[in-house]
């Protein structure tokens, strides 16, 4: 555990960078709500790694300052179950006053004060766990479903290391363990090849549909592609936009570090996200593919934007009228994190010029609202 914060490994910068991306639009625009705005970090650790490197809590701490000096109610919540973290949190966020709070011991212990606030407050959670065995899905459940009797808003950004998750999964179905090839050891509390029983890991997971997933004979990346997918079809009892992204320490790997799985009820709650991922997304490939030392570009070509493709999507959406904004969603969920929003809204102006889209207005600039159909 003192291993993993000694220095921010290049996957959990590219997670951090993806947090950031995202608050900085997120509260201005809850904002507009007129409730107070709650961000939780629901494991939050010291705060600060030993190289000097801020983690989650001073990222969030340092957003909700800045917001809270143009006027906008928003506060901080942060808990750690390790008592020596615990200290060196409360001491780093002590410089951010009563807009932040510190609270000692499991998230799982605060979960009903999160869900009683959730109640009056905006809220934003963010999970990011040591273990997979804290992601317990039901009593995380009754906090997203407090949306479905009050007018708050709960959106979760959660880190599964559905990897390790997968590991325990085949030794529990005595199935073969995959030789997985990464020379960036896993600095987490979780022991990949722990043995773990078939009860704890249906809480976590929600139920017993991972046991089909792991028996199958499929490669194991794919294994824990569908993992996800099953994990997030549920999260859709509570959200009605969910989507993930995986983060791996190098491009060439297929078994990515872990997931993070996004949840809103909003849909521009997923187009931060997709902003905030595809920002992220393009620092990794950047960082890899983009070196001054490069006389040429050497980006895999599936990493490179496939413009016909996408024109192509968008015009069959468009069959039947539809507004800018419902099919820049559309969009999002066939291409999630490959575009911004504003590359999207690009593409939509460069088809009405070309005469493939016809808008309402007759006009090639438009806002959301404008309906289009194809010529």
């Amino acid at each position: 555990m003192q291993d993993f914060f000694q220095g921010k490994r290049e996957w959990s910068k590219y997670k951090d960078l993806i947090l950031g991306y995202y608050l900085h639009p997120y509260i201005p625009k809850l904002a507009k709500l007129r409730k107070r705005i709650l961000i939780v970090d629901c494991c939050a650790g010291p705060g600060r790694f030993d190289d000097g490197s801020n983690g989650s809590p001073l990222i969030i701490a340092e957003e909700i300052q800045q917001w809270r000096g143009h006027g906008i109610e928003v506060k901080g919540l942060f808990v750690e179950e390790i008592l020596e973290h615990f200290s060196e949190l409360t001491q780093n966020l002590e410089p951010f006053g009563d807009a932040i709070a510190t609270r000692h011991g499991k998230f799982g212990d605060y979960l009903n004060e999160i869900r009683r606030r959730a109640a009056t407050e905006t809220v934003f959670l963010y999970v990011d766990p040591y273990s997979v065995k804290g992601l317990e899905f039901t009593p995380m459940k009754a906090v997203y479903d407090q949306i479905r009797h009050s007018g708050a808003s709960v959106e979760v950004l959660m880190n599964f290391n559905v990897t390790t998750f997968m590991r325990w999964a085949l030794a529990a179905m005595k199935r073969a363990m995959p030789n997985i090839e990464d020379d960036d050891p896993d600095y987490l509390a979780d022991d990949p090849n722990e043995r773990v029983e078939i009860q704890t890991l249906n809480a976590i997971a929600g139920g017993d549909y991972w046991q089909d997933i792991a028996s199958d004979s499929l490669p194991f990346h794919i294994k824990l592609d569908r993992m996800v997918e099953a994990y997030a079809l549920r999260l859709t009892d509570s959200f009605t936009h969910v989507c993930w992204y995986p983060v791996k320490s190098k491009y060439k790997h297929k078994v990515p570090k872990y997931m993070l799985i996004y949840g809103t009820r909003h849909p521009d709650g997923l187009e931060l996200m997709n902003d905030a991922m595809c920002k992220a997304r393009e620092e990794f490939l950047g960082a890899e593919f983009d070196s001054p030392e490069f006389l040429f570009p050497v980006r895999p070509e599936r990493e490179l934007p496939n413009l016909g493709m996408l024109e192509s999507d968008m015009l069959s959406k468009a069959s039947v009228a539809i507004s800018r904004k419902s099919l820049r969603l559309e969009m999002l969920k066939l291409h999630f994190c490959r575009y911004s929003k504003a590359e999207l809204n690009r593409v939509v102006k460069s088809l009405i010029d070309r005469g493939q889209l016809i808008s309402s207005t007759g006009k090639s600039k438009i806002h959301d609202d404008v309906l289009l159909t194809t010529a």
